[in-house]
């Protein structure tokens, strides 16, 4: 299916000492080093301490850079994501998912891919692919064939949009695909599934479950099925939620995926990460999602901002402006109670590892996890580059897509000072914009120019 001459599987999975840099390990124990080394081997992070033999491996100087882990994205509709241009709202998005009836899977195998490439170049090593388009096996196969390609780890979520001839996702789809991500998925892509079906949602839960698949994720009713919920469940979105149903979410151990960009551009609000807390839900088990980028892009720094300001705003408790500008600072607590930027690292990193179940395979620099990693610039206009000011105020406060230097996802760079290395953006774009092209005029939708 791809027509890129350098796929993932053609890079190396070398061995690495990354040294002299700044590592924000996300790890409890081991938190943040000022200067330290990261030895990789064979896709996995061997140590991290200070002066490391390189013993053989390629030495990497990375003075002056931050080393964390890649952003873990959870719960992102990539499918559409070649449908940019075509609406600002929630009506004119869902509108247009008429369109899926319109892709072929050279189409699906473009989104995907075009998707995946926006997330590395970002930053994001994991993403959560919610495919609740699926018509059968090819638009599955080739929906892989790009995560594969691309060389991001995955989870894929698997659905059918829903409609009057809907069928349930059952055993055979699900062993099929099983099937074919162990044979061609380089062990980064696993399977889950997605509802869009309150007709279906008991026959596709008890069908994941029999496969053990790591994650049920709705996008439908739960009022009748509320003896269903448990911890493999991922609940999305949250503006509005009431009171009581979150803490029946928490009883239940559901993990919930925060829409930071899409939520607030539609009117629904701000990410209510608060009230999800307050009322019961772990922090550890939040983490924060794309959603779409028909209407949005990726930008993982700026999903920890609007989280952190939406905390922030709860934790003022409708204080006024001149409140709060002129309250003194406790000197007992740095953090005058409100949440800092490390929290949003954390919720960025190793807590959406958590809510996909993937929190002992990535999420933090930790000896013994697959080395998905990012390196981060200081040195750019937007940043500063001083070596004893708070790294993760930088990072979360001012760090935008364009900071990130390099990625590594399962011990291969797939980008390296600045430049991606497995991916003709030129061409991948292309593919996308005539994706885009296609399904309109096969489905006969034009554009209103007039808004």
């Amino acid at each position: 299916m791809s027509n890129h001459d350098t796929v993932a599987m053609d890079l190396p999975r070398g061995d690495y000492l990354i040294r002299g840099c700044r590592v924000i390990t996300l790890d409890p124990q081991l938190g943040e080093l000022d200067r330290a080394d990261v030895l990789v081997r064979a896709g996995v992070i061997v140590a991290v301490d200070t002066s490391l033999p390189a013993d053989g491996a390629e030495l990497i100087d990375a003075s002056g850079l931050i080393l964390m882990p890649g952003f873990v994205e959870t719960h992102w509709h990539m499918w559409n994501s070649i449908w940019r241009g075509l609406a600002h709202d929630a009506p004119g998005y869902f509108a247009l998912h008429r369109l899926a009836a319109s892709y072929t899977a050279e189409d699906h195998y473009a989104a995907v891919r075009y998707a995946a490439t926006e997330a590395i170049n970002a930053g994001v090593t994991t993403c959560h692919n919610w495919s609740n388009a699926l018509r059968g096996e090819a638009d599955a196969q080739a929906q892989g064939q790009a995560l594969v390609d691309s060389g991001i780890r995955a989870r894929f979520g698997y659905g059918h949009l829903p409609g009057p001839e809907t069928t349930a996702v059952g055993d055979d789809e699900i062993a099929t695909m099983l099937a074919w991500l162990d044979e061609h998925g380089d062990h980064r892509i696993d399977l889950g599934v997605v509802i869009h079906s309150s007709d279906h949602f008991v026959a596709e839960v008890e069908a994941a479950r029999r496969h053990g698949l790591k994650s049920i994720a709705p996008h439908a009713d739960l009022s009748q099925v509320l003896h269903l919920l448990g911890p493999d469940f991922i609940f999305t979105h949250g503006p509005g939620t009431p009171d009581g149903f979150i803490r029946l979410l928490a009883s239940k151990g559901v993990k919930v995926a925060l829409c930071p960009a899409t939520d607030p551009l539609i009117g629904a609000g701000l990410p209510p990460i608060a009230r999800f807390v307050e009322n019961g839900i772990p922090f550890g088990d939040i983490g924060f999602s794309v959603d779409v980028t028909a209407q949005t892009c990726v930008d993982p720094f700026a999903a920890m901002r609007t989280i952190m300001a939406s905390a922030r705003i709860a934790e003022q408790r409708g204080a006024s402006f001149t409140d709060i500008i002129f309250r003194p600072g406790d000197p007992n607590d740095a953090t005058n109670g409100l949440t800092m930027p490390r929290q949003m690292l954390q919720l960025a990193t190793l807590n959406g590892a958590r809510v996909l179940g993937l929190d002992n395979v990535v999420g933090s620099i930790t000896p013994g996890k697959r080395a998905d990693l990012i390196l981060v610039r200081t040195t750019d206009l937007n940043m500063i580059a001083v070596d004893d000011c708070n790294a993760t105020f930088q990072l979360v406060q001012h760090g935008q897509p364009h900071n990130v230097d390099a990625v590594m996802v399962d011990g291969r760079f797939l980008k390296r000072d600045g430049r991606l290395l497995n991916a003709d953006v030129r061409a991948i774009g292309a593919a996308a914009a005539r994706a885009h092209e296609g399904v309109r005029h096969r489905a006969g939708l034009t554009c209103d120019l007039t808004l």
